[in-house]
């Protein structure tokens, strides 16, 4: 493995939480490299983590594969290996059946619950009236011995004996919206149907994340392809810019994430 400077690429990173994930992401490299291990497998990435492991992965020569790669999750892993690997012995699926009023925060709140770090709990999704559970092993199985509730009901969880990952699941409700510049702001004012004032207080009290990244600066230009997550409000993606209106304002066709 190509040699790298630990304490520099730490000293680029300001967030401290994030600064400590990639630190034991870096650890986990070099073990693997004395110790020669055949296989290291990293915790799942945030979106924001994972901005810090792709300039990491451009200066490495391991043999790695990103597992849920595709752009529908938010939650990746790496797999890195000598030879090769098998991935059902590193990832475990639950699948239980969808029931009514059950959301995402309900299953993740009853996962955090048992003790589990975020980390090892990839994505919650649902498809075709199932929820799907992704987790580093041996969280799966302690999750299934232990169940999960939900209203004081046990989830009939199942885990899978194959790994099942679905591509092109997400779900969007298409919206246009007419903003009067490309400030941040604007955008904030025109999703959460508020006035902008309250918007620029909502940024302010960091409510706001673009790209997965805090903001509070509500100027910030917005650009083709940017999410901005609104608490209480939902998720959203720039889509593409849609010409002016008579009164020289914007359109702008936006994506409004449903699962």
């Amino acid at each position: 493995m190509k040699s790298f400077d630990k304490i520099k690429i730490l000293d680029n990173i300001n967030n401290i939480e994030i600064k400590k994930t990639i630190n034991k992401f870096l650890d986990g490299l070099v073990s693997m490299e004395k110790n020669y291990k055949e296989v290291f497998v990293s915790n799942f990435f945030t979106p924001l983590e994972f901005k810090y492991v792709k300039r990491i992965l451009k200066n490495l020569d391991l043999n790695y594969d990103i597992i849920f790669v595709e752009e529908d999750y938010e939650r990746k892993i790496l797999i890195f290996y000598r030879d090769r690997y098998v991935l059902d012995d590193y990832l475990e699926t639950l699948r239980f059946k969808d029931i009514s009023g059950i959301e995402h925060r309900n299953i993740l709140g009853s996962i955090l619950h048992l003790g589990i770090n975020r980390e090892k709990v990839g994505e919650i999704l649902k498809v075709d009236g199932y929820w799907y559970v992704y987790c580093l092993k041996p969280i799966g199985t302690f999750l299934f011995s232990n169940c999960l509730k939900f209203s004081g009901q046990d989830l009939k969880l199942e885990i899978l004996n194959d790994n099942f990952i679905p591509t092109n699941f997400r779900k969007y409700e298409d919206e246009k919206i007419i903003v009067s510049s490309f400030r941040l702001d604007c955008f904030v004012k025109e999703l959460a149907r508020t006035s902008r004032e309250i918007a620029q207080k909502v940024i302010k009290s960091g409510n706001v994340n673009l790209n997965y990244e805090e903001c509070k600066d509500f100027d910030k230009k917005i650009n083709e392809n940017d999410i901005i997550s609104i608490r209480k409000e939902g998720k959203f993606k720039v889509d593409s810019f849609d010409g002016l209106t008579k009164k020289n304002k914007f359109v702008v066709n936006i994506k409004r994430y449903s699962i």
